[in-house]
């Protein structure tokens, strides 16, 4: 497929066929294909919880108004937001660093002190704010899980609609250490998809010259 043939197979799956299964070699390029994604300074705010256990997914779904997608998917994504990596005293961003190459130690320690003075100057070291975004930037690795599942002819739905205060009690994560940021179920569409109706591009694109 071209890029454009995969955003126009890609659409938000609402009930996936419960017989058919993801194969693993299928997924694991999903799920690499979301560690390559793009971050601010390359710093990958998030983790990926995979929950195929079928008692915990109900209680998900309970809490997700009740979308079907999450118990009928092959494979279930939470994608998790960090905070408390990215506070003062952490070592993430240290450890992120320490994966590069440098030309010398004392180009190493200048580029953590920017980082680390970039993030604290903007984000002031508080919850809310690096919550907001580092949510923000776990919707670049779900895009790009998405498009490769439709560049292999599998289906999948993001999803933001939910209890983020129970998704977190009920999978154990601490609400000051992650947060869940959205769910992505992938699987195969039980129903045709849907036409995908979108503005024109005169009325979405103004050009400045």
């Amino acid at each position: 497929m071209t890029h454009l043939e995969i955003m126009k197979f890609r659409h938000a799956c609402k009930i996936f066929d419960e017989n058919k299964k993801v194969g693993k070699a299928d997924f694991d390029a999903i799920l690499q294909a979301g560690i390559l994604a793009p971050s601010y300074m390359g710093l990958e705010h998030w983790d990926f919880l995979i929950v195929q256990n079928k008692a915990l997914r109900e209680q998900i779904r309970e809490k997700s108004w009740d979308q079907q997608q999450i118990t009928t998917c092959s494979h279930l994504v939470v994608i998790l937001a960090k905070i408390k990596e990215f506070k003062a005293g952490g070592t993430y961003i240290a450890e992120a660093i320490n994966r590069r190459s440098f030309a010398s130690e004392e180009k190493r320690a200048s580029a953590l002190k920017f980082y680390e003075d970039a993030i604290s100057g903007i984000f002031k070291n508080d919850d809310e704010a690096i919550f907001h975004w580092s949510h923000a930037q776990c919707m670049f690795p779900a895009l790009v899980m998405m498009n490769e599942a439709a560049s292999r002819g599998i289906d999948s739905c993001p999803i933001e609609g939910f209890d983020r205060t129970a998704l977190n009690e009920i999978l154990g994560i601490d609400w000051n250490d992650r947060r869940v940021a959205l769910l992505v179920p992938f699987g195969y569409r039980v129903k045709p998809q849907p036409q995908k109706i979108r503005r024109s591009i005169d009325d979405v694109v103004k050009w400045i010259e």
